[in-house]
Protein backbone atom coordinates (compact mmCIF):
# COMPACT_ATOMS: atom_id res chain seq x y z
CA UNK A 1 0.00 0.00 0.00
CA UNK A 2 2.14 2.83 -1.22
CA UNK A 3 -0.36 5.24 -0.51
CA UNK A 4 0.52 5.10 3.00
CA UNK A 5 2.90 7.60 4.44
CA UNK A 6 4.73 4.83 6.41
CA UNK A 7 5.13 2.98 2.86
CA UNK A 8 8.18 5.05 1.64
CA UNK A 9 11.93 4.00 2.06
CA UNK A 10 14.30 7.39 3.13
CA UNK A 11 18.15 7.63 2.73
CA UNK A 12 18.55 7.10 6.53
CA UNK A 13 18.77 2.98 6.93
CA UNK A 14 19.47 1.17 10.15
CA UNK A 15 20.17 -2.57 11.22
CA UNK A 16 19.84 -2.35 15.46
CA UNK A 17 21.65 -5.03 17.14
CA UNK A 18 20.61 -4.50 20.23
CA UNK A 19 18.39 -1.37 22.45
CA UNK A 20 20.21 1.57 24.27
CA UNK A 21 17.61 2.65 27.12
CA UNK A 22 17.46 5.91 25.26
CA UNK A 23 20.03 8.69 23.53
CA UNK A 24 21.37 7.96 20.00
CA UNK A 25 22.38 5.18 17.64
CA UNK A 26 25.79 4.71 16.99
CA UNK A 27 26.66 4.25 13.42
CA UNK A 28 29.51 2.60 11.58
CA UNK A 29 30.02 0.57 8.36
CA UNK A 30 30.88 -2.45 9.72
CA UNK A 31 30.04 -6.30 7.73
CA UNK A 32 29.77 -7.32 11.14
CA UNK A 33 26.50 -5.34 12.51
CA UNK A 34 24.23 -8.40 12.45
CA UNK A 35 20.83 -8.48 14.21
CA UNK A 36 21.18 -11.14 16.57
CA UNK A 37 17.86 -11.13 17.99
CA UNK A 38 18.97 -10.30 21.70
CA UNK A 39 17.39 -7.28 23.03
CA UNK A 40 19.33 -7.21 26.98
CA UNK A 41 22.46 -5.59 25.58
CA UNK A 42 22.96 -1.67 25.75
CA UNK A 43 24.30 -1.04 22.31
CA UNK A 44 23.04 -0.77 18.87
CA UNK A 45 25.53 -1.36 16.05
CA UNK A 46 24.46 0.43 12.54
CA UNK A 47 24.87 0.03 9.10
CA UNK A 48 25.97 3.56 8.36
CA UNK A 49 29.05 5.65 7.76
CA UNK A 50 31.79 6.23 10.55
CA UNK A 51 31.05 8.13 13.63
CA UNK A 52 27.52 8.90 12.58
CA UNK A 53 25.06 9.67 14.98
CA UNK A 54 21.47 9.50 15.26
CA UNK A 55 18.97 10.21 17.49
CA UNK A 56 16.27 7.41 18.69
CA UNK A 57 13.45 6.99 20.94
CA UNK A 58 10.75 4.65 22.88
CA UNK A 59 7.39 5.32 22.21
CA UNK A 60 5.52 8.28 24.11
CA UNK A 61 3.00 7.71 27.22
CA UNK A 62 0.56 9.07 24.41
CA UNK A 63 1.88 6.58 22.06
CA UNK A 64 1.65 3.92 24.61
CA UNK A 65 -2.11 5.21 25.17
CA UNK A 66 -2.65 4.63 21.08
CA UNK A 67 -1.37 1.02 21.37
CA UNK A 68 -3.80 -0.28 24.16
CA UNK A 69 -6.76 2.03 22.11
CA UNK A 70 -6.02 0.54 18.93
CA UNK A 71 -5.08 -3.05 20.57
CA UNK A 72 -8.66 -3.03 21.69
CA UNK A 73 -10.61 -1.70 18.58
CA UNK A 74 -8.92 -4.26 16.50
CA UNK A 75 -10.03 -7.20 18.59
CA UNK A 76 -13.49 -6.37 18.30
CA UNK A 77 -13.24 -6.42 14.92
CA UNK A 78 -11.89 -9.65 15.11
CA UNK A 79 -14.64 -10.69 17.26
CA UNK A 80 -17.23 -9.31 14.60
CA UNK A 81 -15.79 -10.80 11.83
CA UNK A 82 -17.08 -14.03 13.45
CA UNK A 83 -20.33 -13.35 12.15
CA UNK A 84 -19.48 -12.69 8.77
CA UNK A 85 -16.38 -15.43 8.06
CA UNK A 86 -16.04 -17.66 11.43
CA UNK A 87 -13.77 -19.88 9.55
CA UNK A 88 -10.98 -17.58 9.00
CA UNK A 89 -11.56 -15.43 12.31
CA UNK A 90 -11.54 -18.49 14.26
CA UNK A 91 -7.65 -18.85 12.51
CA UNK A 92 -7.15 -15.37 13.14
CA UNK A 93 -7.66 -15.53 16.62
CA UNK A 94 -4.99 -17.89 17.43
CA UNK A 95 -2.46 -15.30 16.16
CA UNK A 96 -0.87 -12.46 18.85
CA UNK A 97 -1.86 -9.35 17.88
CA UNK A 98 0.76 -6.44 19.39
CA UNK A 99 0.29 -3.28 18.25
CA UNK A 100 3.65 -1.15 18.14
CA UNK A 101 4.97 2.02 17.15
CA UNK A 102 8.13 1.47 15.28
CA UNK A 103 9.97 2.99 12.83
CA UNK A 104 10.53 -0.38 11.23
CA UNK A 105 6.88 -1.39 11.04
CA UNK A 106 5.25 1.08 8.87
CA UNK A 107 2.17 -1.04 8.59
CA UNK A 108 2.26 -4.17 9.83
CA UNK A 109 4.31 -7.35 9.60
CA UNK A 110 3.96 -11.29 11.13
CA UNK A 111 6.39 -13.66 12.10
CA UNK A 112 4.35 -16.93 11.81
CA UNK A 113 3.38 -16.53 15.21
CA UNK A 114 2.56 -12.57 16.05
CA UNK A 115 1.09 -10.14 13.70
CA UNK A 116 2.47 -6.62 14.54
CA UNK A 117 1.15 -3.63 13.61
CA UNK A 118 1.84 -0.22 13.57
CA UNK A 119 -0.28 2.20 15.97
CA UNK A 120 -0.30 5.11 13.64
CA UNK A 121 -1.52 3.22 10.45
CA UNK A 122 -4.18 1.27 13.19
CA UNK A 123 -5.68 4.76 13.44
CA UNK A 124 -6.59 5.37 10.32
CA UNK A 125 -8.04 2.06 8.96
CA UNK A 126 -11.98 1.70 8.49
CA UNK A 127 -13.29 -1.59 9.17
CA UNK A 128 -13.12 -3.14 5.84
CA UNK A 129 -9.57 -2.03 5.76
CA UNK A 130 -8.77 -3.56 9.37
CA UNK A 131 -10.08 -7.32 7.86
CA UNK A 132 -8.02 -6.59 4.85
CA UNK A 133 -4.53 -6.10 7.00
CA UNK A 134 -5.59 -8.87 9.27
CA UNK A 135 -6.71 -11.57 6.48
CA UNK A 136 -3.31 -10.60 4.51
CA UNK A 137 -1.36 -11.22 7.27
CA UNK A 138 -2.87 -14.46 8.04
CA UNK A 139 -2.57 -15.52 4.47
CA UNK A 140 1.24 -14.78 5.09
CA UNK A 141 1.92 -17.55 7.87
CA UNK A 142 -0.76 -19.63 6.25
CA UNK A 143 0.95 -19.79 3.32
CA UNK A 144 4.81 -20.56 4.53
CA UNK A 145 6.04 -16.91 2.87
CA UNK A 146 8.30 -16.36 6.11
CA UNK A 147 10.32 -19.60 5.05
CA UNK A 148 10.62 -19.33 1.24
CA UNK A 149 12.00 -16.41 0.38
CA UNK A 150 16.17 -18.03 0.43
CA UNK A 151 18.35 -15.43 -1.72
CA UNK A 152 15.56 -13.93 -3.56
CA UNK A 153 15.37 -10.12 -4.32
CA UNK A 154 13.20 -8.45 -0.91
CA UNK A 155 11.37 -6.03 -2.84
CA UNK A 156 10.13 -8.45 -5.54
CA UNK A 157 9.57 -11.35 -3.22
CA UNK A 158 7.60 -8.97 -0.91
CA UNK A 159 5.18 -8.02 -4.25
CA UNK A 160 5.12 -11.96 -5.09
CA UNK A 161 3.79 -12.82 -1.81
CA UNK A 162 1.43 -10.16 -2.03
CA UNK A 163 0.40 -10.78 -4.73
CA UNK A 164 0.00 -14.47 -3.75
CA UNK A 165 -1.77 -13.71 -0.48
CA UNK A 166 -4.44 -10.79 -2.15
CA UNK A 167 -5.47 -13.63 -4.76
CA UNK A 168 -6.55 -15.80 -1.80
CA UNK A 169 -8.64 -12.72 -0.24
CA UNK A 170 -9.92 -11.83 -3.78
CA UNK A 171 -11.57 -15.52 -3.84
CA UNK A 172 -13.01 -15.01 -0.29
CA UNK A 173 -14.77 -11.82 -1.39
CA UNK A 174 -13.02 -9.59 1.19
CA UNK A 175 -12.74 -5.99 0.32
CA UNK A 176 -9.57 -4.92 -1.06
CA UNK A 177 -7.74 -1.27 -1.37
CA UNK A 178 -7.54 0.18 -5.12
CA UNK A 179 -3.74 -0.04 -4.35
CA UNK A 180 -3.18 -3.80 -3.05
CA UNK A 181 -1.11 -5.79 -4.90
CA UNK A 182 -2.02 -7.60 -7.50
CA UNK A 183 -1.63 -9.16 -11.23
CA UNK A 184 -4.36 -10.33 -13.30
CA UNK A 185 -2.20 -12.37 -15.22
CA UNK A 186 -0.91 -14.57 -12.80
CA UNK A 187 -3.83 -14.39 -10.49
CA UNK A 188 -3.78 -18.24 -8.95
CA UNK A 189 0.27 -18.55 -9.26
CA UNK A 190 2.42 -19.05 -6.40
CA UNK A 191 4.96 -16.73 -5.03
CA UNK A 192 7.45 -18.26 -7.12
CA UNK A 193 6.09 -18.04 -10.56
CA UNK A 194 5.18 -14.67 -9.97
CA UNK A 195 8.52 -13.31 -8.36
CA UNK A 196 9.87 -14.83 -11.67
CA UNK A 197 7.46 -12.76 -13.73
CA UNK A 198 8.09 -9.75 -12.40
CA UNK A 199 11.68 -9.98 -12.98
CA UNK A 200 11.07 -10.14 -16.61
CA UNK A 201 8.08 -7.94 -16.19
CA UNK A 202 9.34 -4.75 -14.34
CA UNK A 203 6.99 -1.97 -14.25
CA UNK A 204 8.43 2.04 -14.25
CA UNK A 205 6.19 2.83 -11.27
CA UNK A 206 7.50 -0.35 -9.54
CA UNK A 207 4.67 -1.36 -6.41
CA UNK A 208 5.18 -0.72 -3.27
CA UNK A 209 4.33 -3.94 -1.09
CA UNK A 210 2.05 -3.34 1.80
CA UNK A 211 3.99 -4.94 4.52
CA UNK A 212 6.96 -6.51 5.88
CA UNK A 213 8.08 -10.13 5.22
CA UNK A 214 10.85 -12.87 6.38
CA UNK A 215 13.84 -11.71 6.41
CA UNK A 216 13.14 -7.46 6.42
CA UNK A 217 11.51 -8.23 9.72
CA UNK A 218 15.44 -7.75 10.41
CA UNK A 219 16.47 -5.35 7.69
CA UNK A 220 17.01 -1.70 6.99
CA UNK A 221 13.87 0.80 7.67
CA UNK A 222 13.47 4.61 7.16
CA UNK A 223 13.07 7.48 9.59
CA UNK A 224 9.52 8.59 10.16
CA UNK A 225 9.78 10.57 13.39
CA UNK A 226 9.44 14.28 13.26
CA UNK A 227 12.10 14.89 15.10
CA UNK A 228 14.49 13.10 12.57
CA UNK A 229 14.90 10.59 15.26
CA UNK A 230 14.65 6.94 15.25
CA UNK A 231 11.15 5.17 16.68
CA UNK A 232 12.01 1.67 18.87
CA UNK A 233 9.15 -0.57 20.05
CA UNK A 234 10.58 -2.77 22.68
CA UNK A 235 7.52 -4.54 22.12
CA UNK A 236 8.56 -5.28 18.39
CA UNK A 237 10.54 -8.41 19.02
CA UNK A 238 9.61 -10.84 15.79
CA UNK A 239 10.84 -14.32 16.20
CA UNK A 240 13.82 -15.15 14.21
CA UNK A 241 13.15 -19.06 12.90
CA UNK A 242 15.85 -21.19 11.50
CA UNK A 243 14.54 -23.82 8.81
CA UNK A 244 13.31 -27.06 11.35
CA UNK A 245 11.80 -24.24 13.36
CA UNK A 246 9.81 -22.66 10.41
CA UNK A 247 8.58 -26.18 9.68
CA UNK A 248 6.98 -26.43 13.07
CA UNK A 249 5.35 -23.64 13.16
CA UNK A 250 3.48 -24.41 9.05
CA UNK A 251 2.27 -27.76 10.72
CA UNK A 252 1.35 -26.47 14.21
CA UNK A 253 -0.93 -24.08 11.67
CA UNK A 254 -1.66 -26.98 9.21
CA UNK A 255 -3.07 -28.49 12.14
CA UNK A 256 -4.87 -26.04 13.13
CA UNK A 257 -6.46 -25.54 10.21
CA UNK A 258 -7.73 -29.07 9.67
CA UNK A 259 -9.29 -28.85 13.03
CA UNK A 260 -11.34 -26.23 12.90
CA UNK A 261 -11.97 -27.36 9.01
CA UNK A 262 -13.43 -30.83 10.64
CA UNK A 263 -15.83 -28.27 12.87
CA UNK A 264 -17.53 -26.76 10.01
CA UNK A 265 -19.46 -27.56 6.97
CA UNK A 266 -17.31 -27.22 4.00
CA UNK A 267 -19.85 -24.69 2.29
CA UNK A 268 -18.94 -22.19 4.98
CA UNK A 269 -15.03 -22.39 4.22
CA UNK A 270 -14.25 -19.26 2.09
CA UNK A 271 -12.59 -20.26 -1.37
CA UNK A 272 -9.03 -19.34 -0.59
CA UNK A 273 -9.19 -20.63 2.73
CA UNK A 274 -10.54 -24.18 0.70
CA UNK A 275 -7.33 -24.18 -1.11
CA UNK A 276 -5.29 -24.51 1.75
CA UNK A 277 -7.68 -27.24 3.92
CA UNK A 278 -7.35 -28.95 0.01
CA UNK A 279 -4.18 -28.99 0.08
CA UNK A 280 -3.19 -30.14 3.53
CA UNK A 281 -5.74 -33.04 3.51
CA UNK A 282 -4.43 -34.05 0.02
CA UNK A 283 -0.81 -32.53 0.17
CA UNK A 284 1.64 -32.92 -2.73
CA UNK A 285 4.92 -32.79 -2.66
CA UNK A 286 6.37 -29.39 -3.27
CA UNK A 287 9.51 -29.80 -5.43
CA UNK A 288 11.38 -26.89 -4.24
CA UNK A 289 10.70 -27.85 -0.29
CA UNK A 290 12.50 -31.11 -1.66
CA UNK A 291 15.15 -29.32 -3.80
CA UNK A 292 16.16 -27.30 -0.77
CA UNK A 293 16.12 -30.91 1.24
CA UNK A 294 18.70 -32.53 -1.12
CA UNK A 295 20.64 -30.04 -0.45
CA UNK A 296 20.97 -29.66 3.17
CA UNK A 297 21.95 -33.47 3.24
CA UNK A 298 23.97 -33.80 0.70
CA UNK A 299 26.42 -30.79 0.62
CA UNK A 300 29.91 -31.45 2.31
CA UNK A 301 29.62 -27.83 3.73
CA UNK A 302 26.76 -27.09 6.54
CA UNK A 303 24.76 -24.04 6.92
CA UNK A 304 25.59 -21.85 10.21
CA UNK A 305 24.67 -18.78 11.76
CA UNK A 306 27.99 -17.93 13.46
CA UNK A 307 29.79 -17.66 9.58
CA UNK A 308 27.52 -15.15 8.02
CA UNK A 309 27.08 -14.94 4.64
CA UNK A 310 28.62 -11.76 3.23
CA UNK A 311 27.74 -11.36 0.01
CA UNK A 312 23.90 -11.61 0.74
CA UNK A 313 24.81 -9.47 3.25
CA UNK A 314 26.01 -6.69 1.04
CA UNK A 315 22.33 -7.32 -0.78
CA UNK A 316 21.01 -6.59 2.07
CA UNK A 317 19.66 -9.98 3.06
CA UNK A 318 20.58 -11.43 6.56
CA UNK A 319 21.69 -15.25 5.37
CA UNK A 320 23.37 -18.12 6.58
CA UNK A 321 26.78 -19.18 5.28
CA UNK A 322 28.62 -22.43 4.46
CA UNK A 323 30.81 -24.01 7.08
CA UNK A 324 33.59 -26.61 5.49
CA UNK A 325 34.74 -26.88 1.76
CA UNK A 326 33.10 -25.44 -1.24
CA UNK A 327 30.08 -26.74 -2.41
CA UNK A 328 30.67 -28.92 -5.33
CA UNK A 329 27.67 -29.60 -7.70
CA UNK A 330 27.05 -31.27 -10.58
CA UNK A 331 24.20 -30.62 -12.95
CA UNK A 332 23.36 -32.14 -15.95
CA UNK A 333 20.55 -30.77 -18.07
CA UNK A 334 18.65 -32.87 -20.82
CA UNK A 335 18.36 -30.66 -23.81
CA UNK A 336 16.40 -32.65 -26.03
CA UNK A 337 13.91 -30.28 -26.05
CA UNK A 338 11.83 -31.76 -23.17
CA UNK A 339 12.94 -29.06 -20.73
CA UNK A 340 12.79 -25.84 -22.09
CA UNK A 341 9.38 -24.94 -20.64
CA UNK A 342 10.19 -25.30 -17.25
CA UNK A 343 13.98 -24.69 -17.56
CA UNK A 344 14.19 -20.86 -16.41
CA UNK A 345 11.61 -22.02 -13.09
CA UNK A 346 14.15 -24.55 -12.17
CA UNK A 347 17.47 -22.42 -12.54
CA UNK A 348 15.82 -19.81 -10.68
CA UNK A 349 15.21 -22.10 -7.78
CA UNK A 350 18.31 -23.36 -7.65
CA UNK A 351 19.99 -19.87 -7.88
CA UNK A 352 18.34 -18.68 -4.77
CA UNK A 353 19.22 -21.97 -2.81
CA UNK A 354 23.01 -21.35 -3.69
CA UNK A 355 23.28 -17.38 -2.27
CA UNK A 356 23.76 -18.85 0.92
CA UNK A 357 26.56 -20.96 -0.42
CA UNK A 358 29.96 -18.82 0.07
CA UNK A 359 31.91 -20.71 -2.35
CA UNK A 360 30.29 -23.00 -4.95
CA UNK A 361 31.64 -24.66 -8.07
CA UNK A 362 28.99 -26.29 -10.35
CA UNK A 363 30.06 -28.73 -12.64
CA UNK A 364 27.22 -28.12 -16.15
CA UNK A 365 26.75 -30.60 -18.49
CA UNK A 366 24.22 -30.00 -21.51
CA UNK A 367 23.46 -33.65 -23.04
CA UNK A 368 20.80 -35.44 -24.71
CA UNK A 369 22.30 -38.69 -26.40
CA UNK A 370 25.73 -38.14 -25.76
CA UNK A 371 28.01 -35.06 -23.79
CA UNK A 372 27.61 -32.00 -26.22
CA UNK A 373 29.33 -28.94 -23.80
CA UNK A 374 30.65 -28.86 -20.53
CA UNK A 375 31.43 -25.91 -18.26
CA UNK A 376 31.95 -24.86 -14.51
CA UNK A 377 30.40 -22.12 -12.77
CA UNK A 378 31.73 -20.67 -10.08
CA UNK A 379 29.59 -17.96 -8.76
CA UNK A 380 25.73 -18.27 -8.54
CA UNK A 381 25.03 -15.18 -10.56
CA UNK A 382 26.15 -17.46 -13.73
CA UNK A 383 23.27 -19.53 -13.16
CA UNK A 384 21.23 -16.61 -14.97
CA UNK A 385 22.41 -16.77 -18.27
CA UNK A 386 21.66 -20.38 -18.29
CA UNK A 387 18.28 -21.07 -20.18
CA UNK A 388 18.32 -16.82 -21.00
CA UNK A 389 17.62 -15.35 -24.59
CA UNK A 390 21.04 -13.50 -24.00
CA UNK A 391 24.36 -14.70 -22.98
CA UNK A 392 26.09 -17.63 -22.80
CA UNK A 393 22.89 -20.02 -22.28
CA UNK A 394 21.99 -23.59 -23.54
CA UNK A 395 21.92 -25.15 -26.91
CA UNK A 396 18.60 -26.57 -26.76
CA UNK A 397 18.24 -28.94 -29.55
CA UNK A 398 15.33 -31.02 -30.93
CA UNK A 399 14.61 -34.92 -31.56
CA UNK A 400 16.59 -37.43 -30.52
CA UNK A 401 16.89 -39.89 -27.84
CA UNK A 402 18.59 -39.34 -24.44
CA UNK A 403 21.15 -41.34 -22.96
CA UNK A 404 22.58 -40.97 -18.93
CA UNK A 405 24.86 -42.86 -19.21
CA UNK A 406 27.47 -40.45 -20.78
CA UNK A 407 27.00 -38.17 -17.92
CA UNK A 408 27.51 -40.64 -15.22
CA UNK A 409 30.45 -41.80 -16.72
CA UNK A 410 32.05 -38.50 -16.11
CA UNK A 411 30.29 -38.10 -12.91
CA UNK A 412 32.71 -40.57 -12.01
CA UNK A 413 36.11 -38.35 -12.37
CA UNK A 414 34.74 -35.12 -11.45
CA UNK A 415 33.79 -36.22 -8.27
CA UNK A 416 30.94 -34.08 -7.36
CA UNK A 417 29.25 -34.22 -3.69
CA UNK A 418 25.77 -34.98 -5.83
CA UNK A 419 24.01 -34.64 -9.17
CA UNK A 420 20.96 -33.15 -10.40
CA UNK A 421 19.75 -34.39 -13.63
CA UNK A 422 17.07 -31.96 -15.04
CA UNK A 423 15.41 -34.10 -18.23
CA UNK A 424 11.69 -35.53 -18.86
CA UNK A 425 12.92 -39.10 -17.92
CA UNK A 426 12.79 -40.74 -21.10
CA UNK A 427 16.74 -42.31 -21.89
CA UNK A 428 19.31 -45.05 -20.88
CA UNK A 429 20.47 -45.10 -17.54
CA UNK A 430 23.38 -47.01 -15.61
CA UNK A 431 22.54 -50.52 -14.80
CA UNK A 432 24.11 -50.16 -11.56
CA UNK A 433 23.40 -48.01 -8.91
CA UNK A 434 25.93 -45.05 -8.76
CA UNK A 435 27.93 -44.32 -5.78
CA UNK A 436 26.96 -40.59 -5.62
CA UNK A 437 23.45 -39.03 -4.16
CA UNK A 438 21.34 -38.34 -7.47
CA UNK A 439 18.53 -35.89 -7.99
CA UNK A 440 16.16 -36.60 -10.82
CA UNK A 441 14.72 -33.22 -11.84
CA UNK A 442 11.25 -34.52 -13.87
CA UNK A 443 9.32 -32.51 -16.01
CA UNK A 444 5.41 -31.91 -15.25
CA UNK A 445 4.57 -34.59 -17.97
CA UNK A 446 7.64 -36.73 -17.72
CA UNK A 447 8.18 -40.62 -15.90
CA UNK A 448 10.82 -41.63 -13.15
CA UNK A 449 14.19 -42.85 -15.63
CA UNK A 450 15.33 -45.07 -12.78
CA UNK A 451 14.54 -47.34 -9.71
CA UNK A 452 17.44 -45.59 -7.64
CA UNK A 453 18.15 -41.74 -7.03
CA UNK A 454 15.19 -39.46 -5.41
CA UNK A 455 12.89 -38.01 -7.39
CA UNK A 456 10.94 -34.55 -7.72
CA UNK A 457 8.66 -33.34 -10.11
CA UNK A 458 8.16 -29.72 -11.28
CA UNK A 459 4.85 -29.64 -10.63
CA UNK A 460 3.37 -25.85 -10.63
CA UNK A 461 6.30 -24.80 -11.56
Amino acid sequence: MAATPWGAHGTYHFRPKHWLTGGTFRYRQCSQCLPEGSQSIREAVIMMKPLQILPFREPTAEEQTAKAQQHTVWRQEIRDWLIAYPFTAKLVMRLKLVMVVDTRVPTACTDGINVFVNAHFAAQCSSALRRFVIGHELYHVLLGHFMRQYGRERLCWNLAVDAEANYRLMLDGLWMPLDAVFYPAQAGRNAETIYQWLLKHPRPEMDMPFDRHGEELFAPASIDDDNNALVVDPDFAPLRVDTDMARQIIQHWQEMVLQEAQQVSSGSIPAGMKLIVNNIAKPQVNWRTTLHDFFLRHSGSQLTWNRINRRSLAQGHYLPGRQGKALSLMLAIDTSGSTQRQLQVFIAELQALLTSAEHVEIHLIECDADIHRERVINHVQELQEIGSDNGDGLTLRGGGGTDFRPVFERANDVMPECLLFLTDGYGRTPEATPDLPVLWVITEDGKAPALWGHVVRLENA
